[in-house]
């Protein structure tokens, strides 16, 4: 009997054994976060008959980087003290370009001459005729002023009717035009008279005036002047005389685009729009929990245009749910600001403005509504004095482009932030064979926050089946905060949870698979203190169960 009872014994101790090295494997291959010594839970002694297991099986760390999942740099810190802010860019707010904006139109130069009397006497005869001609700007009621034009691209086309009955060569020349050469700009060509119909219209193939420069007269009272001349040397033929005759000269310029111009392109206001989107539901949850303690602004603005701009604000306007929140004041009370632009030693270049970062209230308050987004409207003025002396300077791609920042520092009142995380939890087959379970909750709050934590058990498809933390056993204590706001040494705190066997037939029962973890974050001292948040702030729970094992005897064994 004595070797029975012997024999019975060593087989119940090494089936107790069994069970608890196979829970604590379970365990531990379900905790992918674990680490060894993570949790201090008794150890079991070799040879002490105790159903009681112990291991961690969950190590989630929180930071704000993590669970507001930024992939598009929104998120970035300050340098300085590592605090972190939200930056919105917006880049699109460009202007026209130059050859949009300032077009030359085609011109047309009409050169007629009558009562031509030609000589019968056998010899050639010549006349000619010289006409200035101001060429058409854009816009006439702005006193525009072109002093040279480097053409990229035009044609000079002429077209010519009429009655003289001879054989003859005609030659234009327009000395304000000045060929890639250097040469001025002559034109000669063969009219032949064939005994066609009187009058009689020819046509010519286009002049391509590509690389040409064009030079205007603007002394003495002149505008925009250039002159051309046409000389006719007609040849004696059999042909009767039938003096007078008449000739009509059309010259067109078209297809006129420029490379650069100088002179003075007039008072031009072009308005441009963008909207800062605030999309990322959450970051939008982030703003509705942090009243902001300060917002700022700042912008850059690129010119190529070699004049004076003026860059007015016009509208920055945020459109919350609640209702249209206008912002005021930037960069100034005017809303105004000079732009660089540059000089003709310049011509080409792109000078930058810096409008430097700003506090502003008003924009504070509109981000404290947590908006959807922001729209703003700039408009550049471009010769704003309307000084005609003043020399502009342009290039076919002159613009200005005006580049807006919105800072917004994670510093103010934080009230009701939550974050989450979901871990795997996959025990709740093996809790038929555990009782009187506990768990020690090690928490470490780096957030100069209060936390109100909770762990809830849910199904598979994610229904909340419990929640393991009582009531006033939820509070963790924000970090250590310096005189500025920032935490300088986590709170630490250890709670032990025990689980009544009947929650955890429960949670059996329903087959529990997931754990979500919640932390809610409320400012210190009851919010009543501005605090930042930094890059270096986390929350981290570990959490471990320890158990005792339900031994079933098995018939007479």
């Amino acid at each position: 009997m004595k070797n029975q009872f012997i024999l019975k014994q060593r087989c119940l101790k090494n089936k107790l054994r069994y069970i608890i090295l196979m829970c604590i494997s379970i365990l531990f291959v379900l905790s992918s976060c674990v680490k060894e010594g993570d949790f201090d839970f008794d150890k079991l002694a070799d040879n002490q008959f105790d159903p009681t297991i112990a291991a961690p099986f969950v190590n989630s760390k929180l930071m704000l980087k993590d669970i507001l999942k930024d992939t598009s740099g929104i998120i970035q810190s300050n340098i300085s003290d590592n605090s972190l802010k939200l930056v919105y860019n917006l880049e699109n707010m460009v202007s026209i370009f130059a050859k949009d904006l300032f077009v030359i139109p085609d011109q047309s130069i009409p050169i007629d001459t009558a009562n031509i009397n030609l000589v019968s006497s056998g010899v050639t005869s010549y006349f000619s005729i010289t006409k200035p001609y101001s060429f058409q700007l854009p816009d006439t009621t702005k006193n525009q002023r072109v002093d040279s034009i480097f053409i990229k691209t035009a044609f000079l086309k002429l077209f010519l009717k009429t009655d003289i009955n001879h054989s003859w060569k005609l030659k234009v020349t327009l000395p304000d035009v000045i060929k890639p050469n250097g040469s001025v700009l002559v034109v000669e060509l063969d009219v032949n008279y064939s005994n066609q119909s009187l009058p009689y219209t020819t046509v010519f193939s286009p002049i391509d005036l590509s690389g040409c420069k064009i030079r205007f007269n603007n002394s003495n009272g002149k505008k925009n002047e250039l002159i051309i001349k046409m000389e006719q040397w007609v040849y004696p033929d059999a042909n009767p005389y039938n003096n007078p005759y008449y000739i009509q000269l059309q010259d067109n310029l078209e297809d006129i685009t420029y490379d650069k111009l100088i002179g003075y392109i007039g008072p031009y206001h072009y308005s441009v729009m963008d909207t800062m989107k605030i999309q990322d539901d959450h970051i939008k949850d982030l703003l509705k929990h942090i009243n902001f303690a300060k917002v700022g602004i700042s912008a850059d603005i690129k010119n190529s245009y070699g004049l004076p701009i003026n860059i007015h604000i016009d509208t920055i306007l945020a459109k919350a749910n609640t209702g249209n929140y206008l912002v005021t004041n930037f960069p100034n009370s005017s809303n105004t600001v000079g732009v660089n632009y540059p000089n003709i030693n310049q011509l080409g270049q792109t000078l930058t403005t810096l409008i430097p970062y700003t506090e502003n209230s008003s924009l504070a308050n509109a981000i404290n509504k947590t908006p959807n987004e922001i729209i703003f409207k700039v408009t550049g003025k471009l010769n704003p004095n309307a000084n005609s002396s003043v020399s502009n300077f342009v290039i076919d791609t002159s613009k200005f482009a005006v580049s807006v920042h919105v800072e917004l520092p994670l510093e103010g009142k934080v009230s009701g932030f939550v974050l989450e995380d979901t871990i795997g939890f996959d025990l709740a087959s093996k809790l038929k064979d555990l009782n009187d379970v506990s768990f020690r909750i090690n928490t470490s709050n780096a957030f100069p926050l209060d936390a109100f934590v909770q762990v809830y058990f849910a199904n598979p498809i994610g229904k909340i089946i419990d929640s393991l933390i009582v009531d006033g056993q939820s509070v963790i204590q924000s970090g250590i905060v310096n005189a500025n706001g920032i935490v300088s040494i986590p709170t630490n705190k250890t709670t032990e949870v025990v689980m009544p066997a009947l929650k955890v037939r429960k949670i059996e029962q329903a087959n529990v698979q997931k754990l979500y973890i919640k932390a809610r974050l409320t400012s210190y001292n009851g919010g009543a203190n501005n605090v930042k948040i930094t890059n270096d702030n986390y929350f981290d729970i570990k959490l471990g169960m320890k158990a005792k094992v339900i031994l079933k005897p098995q018939g007479g064994d």
